[in-house]
C-alpha cells in the first residue's frame, strides 16, 4: 500500500484504481486521446496470451493497434477486484478484466486477468506497463477470433490505417 497517512494511502489507493478504470472506459468509448493521454511515451506490453504483442513499443503506436475496437459495434471491459501495491514513485495494479466485443451478431468474450504497471510522474500517476492473462473465453476461443476479424474487416473498409 501507498506510504503515509491512511488518508494519503486511500487517495493514492482511489487515483491508481481510477487510471485502471479510466483505461477501460477510454477503450469502449473509442476515445483515443483519453487513452494515449494514460500512458508514459513508451510502455512494456504483453498481450501474447491474445497472440498480440509482447515487448516495448512507443504509447502511439499502442493507441493506433487499439483503434481496431473502433470496428465493433460496442465494447465494453469491466474490471474488477482490485490488488494495489503502490511506492512513492511506482505501482502495480492487478484486477480481473470481462472484456465482451460485439460486431452484427457476433460476440467475443475474454477474460482474465490486467496487471498495469504505473508510475508517477508532476502531473499525476501514468501507465508504464500493460499485461493481460487469459482466464478463458466464453463462447470459446473462436468465437472470439471470429468477432475480431469481423472488427478487423469493418475497421479496414472504412478506410482506416
Amino acid at each position: 500500500m501507498a506510504q503515509g497517512s491512511g488518508q494519503e494511502a486511500l487517495a493514492v489507493r482511489t487515483a491508481l484504481c481510477d487510471l485502471v478504470v479510466a483505461y477501460a472506459m477510454a477503450l469502449d468509448a473509442c476515445d483515443w486521446p483519453a487513452f494515449r493521454d494514460l500512458f508514459e511515451d513508451e510502455i512494456d506490453l504483453d498481450y501474447s496470451a491474445l497472440g498480440s504483442i509482447r515487448g516495448r513499443i512507443p504509447a502511439d503506436a499502442w493507441v493506433e493497434r487499439c483503434k481496431v475496437l473502433g470496428g465493433f459495434d460496442a465494447t465494453q471491459h469491466k474490471v474488477s477486484n482490485f490488488v494495489v501495491e503502490a511506492g512513492v514513485d511506482a505501482a502495480r495494479v492487478t484486477s480481473y478484466v470481462d472484456a465482451a466485443h460485439f460486431i452484427g451478431a457476433l460476440a467475443g468474450f475474454a477474460c482474465g486477468t490486467y496487471v498495469h504497471e504505473l508510475a508517477h510522474h508532476p502531473g499525476g500517476w501514468k501507465i508504464r506497463g500493460c499485461a493481460f492473462a487469459v482466464a478463458g473465453y466464453a463462447g470459446g476461443r473462436a468465437a472470439f477470433d471470429q468477432a475480431f476479424d469481423a472488427a478487423r474487416a469493418a475497421y479496414a473498409a472504412r478506410g482506416a490505417p
